[in-house]
């Protein structure tokens, strides 16, 4: 019987068995729901402070989990240098803790396993609070890191000294580099990329949040700054408060209905082409390979265009891509390969029995997945389709043009394999700086949200290990360009998209 086969008998028989159960949960839960309708509920306090034991307690699950069902825990930190990182956390545990304050040592922790799919959030009652508190004010600056560099990008005030591209020195005294420094250490990323973690904090409100959650809401911003003409300046900046909303909760939420984007401008958003039939090449906009963007379609679409208009050179923008379903990213690669070939040599998850499993969501259907599409061997889950299925190239429309992949730290999990699977290729040019993603692999396909019993602070976290190469270096670094565009401060003071630039120069000179 076919894996598919069996994934849907069992399936089928999970389905009877609920449906006997179904009226003995139905009737648990009215009894739950009135035996509660009289206790009311108490406001959620942020400063509310849990004690050494609680804190213990969630700690000791939290770590559990990590060791457990995380398959690649010590893949880039050995056991000795995680076992002192998880002690360090422990050894801060001796008083009474906020969530915030919390959430900074299960951070730290966190970032040392150098996984981009592993990370600390916040629990969903003080995700709420946070969008509705009052007094809240905005971070009043973007930037652009990296290096040891953090350049001025834009502000929420205008007629200001400061302009971009001016390099930040220090804030509030304290110098770009010690703060790039801490943030490095409260950021996950695979293998560590400083590559990842300057791209995350040049992306909108990142850095902003970040020094907000280290160093808490500031009353002003004193930067000190090195202007164009090479002057040392500075400028205060203060941050804004965000309007309390006097509307009604109906109101508001009509208000935010009418404001959401049409779904085909949200699709145009995050996946578009544009062809441009006078200089020879075309521009594929791919953000994402989420099962949302209707992609199989879209890349029908686009691929018969460009047939249909002729075009031979294709370039496809993947430093946003933060990945998502591999299938979406096989059906990319099948239009462009030149060669048959195997999404990676390697992909397994743990052992799904655990005692932890009732703090993981949806753990059931997760490991039934597991379950139905693995088979064991020497105590991991192995995904044996994966492992042994090679993919061909599809003839129908097959772009056989010149094709430029634009990479850059965003580019993430689906997008890194696209990247490695197509580098070398005689007709693919990667353009732009390393991915984010390892090269050698990742830690991801599932990837549940367990949530600690006290603190209710939540942590995610990756089940399987995915070896894209295993013929490249397990160092962490990201899949290379062929031609490498980094950071162009002058591009960054003249808003111009240098890498973007760096594809269309190439083009023309080949023509």
């Amino acid at each position: 019987m076919s894996l598919k086969n069996t994934f849907y008998q069992d399936s089928k028989s999970l389905y009877s068995a609920q449906r006997l159960l179904f009226p003995l949960t139905f009737l648990l839960f009215l009894s739950v729901c009135f035996s509660s309708c009289t206790v009311s509920k108490q406001p959620f306090n942020p400063h509310k402070k849990y004690s050494a034991a609680q804190l213990q307690q969630d700690y000791k699950l939290f770590q559990g989990i990590l060791e457990t069902r995380h398959p690649s825990l010590y893949w880039y930190t050995s056991k000795p240098a995680m076992d002192s990182a998880f002690n360090a956390g422990w050894q801060l545990l001796n008083d009474s803790l906020t969530e915030y304050e919390f959430r900074k040592i299960l951070s730290l922790a966190v970032a040392r396993v150098d996984c981009g799919h592993t990370s600390v959030r916040v629990s969903k009652h003080y995700e709420k609070y946070s969008d509705t508190v009052k007094g809240k004010t905005t971070f009043p600056f973007s930037v652009k890191a990296w290096d040891d560099s953090v350049a001025f990008i834009s502000s929420i005030y205008k007629n200001i000294s400061i302009r971009r591209g001016d390099i930040i020195d220090s804030i509030n005294g304290r110098s770009v580099k010690y703060l790039l420094d801490t943030m490095y250490r409260f950021m996950p990323a695979d293998g560590g990329s400083l590559v990842a973690k300057n791209q995350l904090l040049s992306s909108g409100t990142y850095f902003g949040s970040l020094y907000t959650a280290l160093y808490g809401w500031q009353k002003q911003f004193d930067i000190s700054y090195t202007d164009t003409a090479g002057e040392k300046k500075q400028v205060v900046l203060k941050p804004l408060p965000v309007k309390t909303d006097s509307l009604s909760a109906k109101q508001q939420k009509a208000a935010a209905k009418k404001e959401k984007i049409s779904k085909a401008e949200r699709l145009k958003n995050a996946r578009q082409l544009e062809v441009n039939t006078d200089s020879g090449y075309a521009i594929m906009q791919l953000n994402s390979f989420s099962e949302k963007l209707q992609l199989k379609k879209f890349f029908r679409q686009s691929f018969s265009e460009l047939k249909k208009k002729q075009v031979n050179n294709l370039i496809i923008d993947l430093r946003l891509n933060g990945g998502g379903r591999v299938d979406n990213a096989n059906y990319l690669i099948r239009r462009l390969t030149d060669r048959k070939y195997k999404a990676g040599d390697s992909l397994y998850a743990t052992a799904v029995k655990s005692k932890y499993n009732p703090y993981i969501h949806n753990s059931f259907w997760v490991n039934l997945f597991i379950r139905a599409n693995t088979s064991n061997k020497n105590g991991r889950r192995h995904f044996r389709y994966f492992e042994r299925h090679f993919f061909k190239p599809k003839k129908h429309n097959h772009f056989n043009g010149q094709v430029y992949l634009l990479s850059g730290g965003r580019s993430y999990s689906a997008s890194t394999m696209v990247l490695g699977i197509l580098k070398g290729q005689p007709h693919v040019t990667i353009v732009g700086e390393p991915s984010g993603g390892a090269a050698y692999g990742n830690s991801a396909w599932q990837i549940p949200v367990a949530t600690l019993p006290q603190t209710k602070v939540r942590l995610r976290f990756p089940l399987f290990r995915y070896v894209i190469n295993k013929n490249l270096p397990h160092d962490g670094q990201g899949v290379q360009p062929d031609v490498y565009a980094g950071t162009n401060l002058e591009a960054i003071r003249m808003g111009k998209d240098y890498k973007m630039e760096q594809v269309t120069e190439l083009i023309k000179s080949k023509r």
